[in-house]
């Protein structure tokens, strides 16, 4: 997340283009110095641009260093500069197996959105027992692979569908159809998120449910039971964000 924010915001300051303010985290903001605001949980980020199409700028402002007055291919390079270094990064770590994962995690996404029950179980199951075979930095890899893809999808929010916005408008700084398109375009990636969200929750709660029986010393009950009434049968995841 640190990594990804930044290098988006120096490649807009490269560009020559206005930062209003830099975020790392979500939810309450625990220390602002400057443009930059370290919130409470280290979820995600978000880099506010000049841009006209969301403020009002003076007569003789003839906003140059506003995003949306960049040439197209400025528009494109910028949401995906962040995303582009994070999976470069993590294709060095993990060398070959890195592609795998990566190609895999698009399908893994909607697979796992699409039944939270039992494939994301399934999934999250498989990345648990990942991460404790395997060295940190490997892991770290591994994960940021599957974030770089989630954030590629082409859907408002996410740096694929702004870029994608981007290149629909043909350079344009303003059309009277993107507002409408963005909504729509955030509802796939909300579903998604959402969709993870709760199996990300049901996947911790049965997590504690079974150390709170082990530290009991009781028998461990099976803490899979939804997942298998679901029919899994074994284990086998308008700022520019």
């Amino acid at each position: 997340m640190f990594l990804h924010i930044s290098v988006m915001a120096a490649c807009a300051r490269l560009f020559g283009i206005t930062v209003r303010s830099i975020s790392y985290g979500v939810g309450p903001t625990l220390l602002t110095r400057g443009k930059v605001h370290l919130k409470l949980l280290p979820l995600a980020g978000n880099l506010v641009l000049k841009d006209t199409r969301e403020e009002t700028l003076y007569d003789d402002d003839p906003g140059l260093d506003a995003y949306n007055f960049q040439p197209l291919w400025k528009q494109v390079l910028l949401p995906l500069s962040g995303v582009t270094v994070l999976l470069a990064l993590s294709l060095g770590i993990a060398g070959a197996q890195g592609w795998d994962s990566f190609s895999a995690a698009f399908g893994q996404i909607f697979a796992g959105a699409l039944a939270p029950l039992s494939t994301a179980q399934a999934l999250l199951d498989a990345g648990e027992a990942y991460a404790r075979a395997h060295a940190c930095p490997l892991v770290f890899a591994v994960f940021s692979l599957k974030l770089c893809a989630f954030n590629l999808l082409p859907f408002g929010g996410l740096n694929g569908g702004q870029a994608l916005l981007a290149i629909a408008r043909g350079g344009k700084p303003f059309v009277a159809w993107e507002e409408t398109a963005a909504k729509w375009l955030l509802l796939p990636g909300l579903a998604i998120l959402l969709a993870w969200a709760a199996a990300f929750g049901l996947h911790a709660w049965q997590a504690m449910s079974l150390q709170a029986g082990l530290a009991l010393g009781r028998k461990p009950a099976c803490t899979r039971q939804f997942t298998l009434l679901a029919g899994m049968s074994c284990p086998s995841w308008r700022s520019i964000n």
